[in-house]
């Protein structure tokens, strides 16, 4: 009985394995459930290859990047697909951030890019293709998921980048369900200071006090700078003026009883 769960496992990989062989280029044929296409542990790493057009012109990569110092958010990670014009080069590099072994990775421009979502530093994030399409997994939570033409029952099959740089998925029809072309994106530059996904704002412990409020405590005015509404002068509360609301320069008088 304990050999079933092994031949099991093998059996997957094989079908995996023809799957992929069997395949024509510039494809990736789904055969599980939810079948991973490259994963990137938290301490990062080079750029992840997973599919090249046929010509080789264009390569899809998934991408870690960390926030680069300074420049705002709450220091995340981003992981997202990058599709690169492998015969241009970009004059600041094809990733934005900072990425692991950059130089061991893609070279080329960038065309196309899932879009910057802020992940943990501490998950290992994975690029899926599912029945949702593609995806991008924060450990075990989705960030990321490509706008799929499905209603579950079309199955997905297959995931083409072309060589016009346009990454597709068709159902087991044929049938176009997705194509990157219709979500627009390219070179954001995820983690670089004013790119999507960091906040722009300063976090409310950085703004002055009250900033975007009128109640402010201990009696402070809202154009006041911080500082409070000024007391009565001494002299004013020695005459009382302050007490009882009287005009500056006119003391009152209280009799006492004689003893």
């Amino acid at each position: 009985m304990e050999l079933l769960p092994c031949i099991a496992t093998l059996l997957i990989l094989l079908s995996c394995s023809l799957a992929a062989a069997t395949s024509p280029l510039g494809t990736i044929e789904r055969v599980t459930k939810q079948q991973i296409l490259a994963s990137i542990p938290p301490v990062g790493g080079a750029p992840v290859l997973f599919l090249t057009s046929p010509s080789g012109k264009y390569a899809a990569y998934f991408v870690r990047t960390h926030t680069v110092p300074g420049a705002g958010g709450l220091g995340a990670d981003f992981c997202y697909v990058e599709i690169i014009d492998t015969t241009t080069t970009a004059a600041s590099g094809a990733h934005g951030g900072t990425v692991e072994g950059e130089e061991e990775g893609a070279a080329g421009t960038s065309v196309w890019e899932s879009e910057c979502h802020p992940i943990s530093t501490v998950n290992t994030c994975a690029l899926l293709f599912s029945w949702h399409g593609l995806e991008v997994f924060d450990g075990a939570e989705e960030v990321w998921h490509g706008e799929t033409n499905t209603d579950g029952t079309n199955f997905l099959e297959t995931l083409e980048l072309v060589d016009d740089g346009d990454m597709r998925i068709r159902d087991k029809d044929g049938e176009l369900a997705w194509r990157a072309s219709d979500e627009p994106r390219h070179a954001q530059h995820c983690g670089a200071p004013g790119s999507p996904g960091l906040a722009a704002a300063l976090p409310p412990f950085a703004e002055p006090l009250g900033a975007h409020s009128s109640n402010l405590p201990f009696g402070q005015e809202p154009d006041g700078n911080g500082h409070s509404a000024e007391l009565p002068q001494a002299a004013d509360v020695g005459s009382g003026a302050a007490a009882f609301g009287a005009p500056q320069g006119i003391g009152l008088v209280l009799l006492l009883p004689e003893a």
